[in-house]
């Protein structure tokens, strides 16, 4: 069991993914993360440009980040002055077991 991890995803537009991947990179409490390309949809298109209202979604990239539980509000805080500013989402959710497969 792991109950002390938590993992915090972030959806953040394109402009910002290097900005995040700097930041991420230069935090001493975390062992790693993954980026991936997302497609976000939404209802407020008003954040959309006229092409992302013709397709129906904003290309966008999302961040996980798995970290100790204690370590989640450093780990907000380094990433507020980023996406504060375009209002970005996240979430957090609690990691029930982690680790890496070996070989028997």
């Amino acid at each position: 069991m792991c109950a002390e991890a938590v993992s915090l995803i972030v959806i953040v537009p394109t402009e910002l993914k290097d900005t995040m991947v700097d930041t991420l990179i230069g935090l001493d409490r975390i062992s790693g993360f993954n980026m991936d390309n997302v497609a976000g949809f939404s209802r407020e298109h008003s954040r959309f440009s006229v092409r992302e209202q013709v397709q129906g979604y904003r290309r966008l990239f999302r961040f996980e980040v798995i970290c100790k539980r204690d370590h989640l509000n450093e780990l907000v805080a380094a990433l507020r002055p980023i996406c504060a500013p375009v209002k970005a989402r996240f979430w957090v959710t609690p990691v029930i077991d982690q680790g890496h497969f070996a070989a028997e």
